[in-house]
């Protein structure tokens, strides 16, 4: 407001708010401005917003589920190996009996627990604060998004919405008179991921050196998009393309959202069902050759 009121364009502006405004919304904005359309292109860039918005709550209401499953599953572990099996390890142990290998593992999980819990809680709060602290650290950062990658489904699923904000990001800014290179580079600065994003500045440097819009995305984005730019490109109806494949891969963002919760919730229950069926067993394994000696 301060930089309007002095003189300056909107969009202007907006580039001195910094990471106050989304890349997004100064490029539409300078078309807008050029244009005359300034409401038009702002209205679209609030639709792109709700919409991102919409999907990043899809997103994270499907995994709150599974999150709430994974918390519950460690407490009931946790207070099953630091409240109950103590009980049980007096009788075991004063028996004399040579214990099985699983029982004398869930005794000395249970008493670490029980007795260090003071020092491995504060180890554990401290590790989590340095991975995080690496984690925003350039190379940390750098190493975090490419294994994310290489992850089943999850990569897939990155790659997918990625892709559907390069691509819906080309097909707001084209049709407004924005040159290609300007909106790929807004379109760069909106990918979450920085393997990807580095992937989408190789394209536009190869693109800048006089390649096609197939050849210099091949490798940056997935098949199907490189092959609808190419296309959009030879027809000269690059923008309607691009929405196109930005509305294909929103979609598949979504059937990997899916697909990604209904493998999780049942990998967590079949996880953790199986430390308590060790649990249960180690204990049966101990009192079954206690009776069996006494008999």
């Amino acid at each position: 407001r301060t930089a309007v009121l002095a003189g300056r364009p909107l969009s202007s502006a907006l580039i001195e708010g910094g990471g106050a405004v989304p890349a997004l919304l100064p490029a539409m904005t300078a078309a807008g401005e050029q244009s005359g359309g300034l409401g038009t292109a702002l209205g679209r860039v609030a639709d792109d917003l709700e919409e991102r918005a919409e999907l990043a709550s899809q997103v994270r209401a499907a995994l709150l589920y599974p999150a709430v499953l994974a918390v519950a599953a460690v407490v009931g572990v946790t207070l099953l190996l630091t409240l109950v099996v103590p009980r049980f390890a007096a009788i075991i142990t004063g028996s004399g009996q040579t214990l099985p290998w699983s029982t004398r593992l869930l005794l000395g999980i249970s008493g670490l627990l029980a007795q260090w819990w003071w020092v491995l809680l504060p180890a554990c709060a401290l590790g989590v604060v340095l991975s995080v602290r690496w984690v925003r650290a350039p190379a940390g950062r750098a190493w975090w998004h490419a294994a994310r990658l290489r992850w089943p489904l999850v990569g897939t699923l990155e790659e997918s919405m990625s892709a559907a904000r390069v691509l819906r990001t080309m097909a707001l800014l084209l049709p407004t008179g924005v040159p290609l290179l300007t909106a790929l580079e807004v379109a760069q600065r909106g990918v979450g991921n920085d393997v990807l994003a580095a992937r989408v500045a190789g394209a536009t440097r190869r693109l800048r050196d006089g390649a096609t819009l197939g050849d210099a995305f091949a490798g940056a984005l997935p098949p199907l998009a490189v092959q609808l730019l190419a296309a959009g490109e030879r027809g000269g109806d690059l923008g309607a393309l691009s929405a196109r494949a930005a509305q294909h891969f929103e979609q598949a963002t979504r059937r990997h959202l899916r697909s990604a919760v209904a493998l999780v919730e049942p990998a967590i229950i079949v996880l953790f069902g199986g430390l308590v069926a060790f649990v249960a067993l180690a204990m049966l394994q101990a009192i079954y050759g206690i009776n069996a000696r006494t008999l």
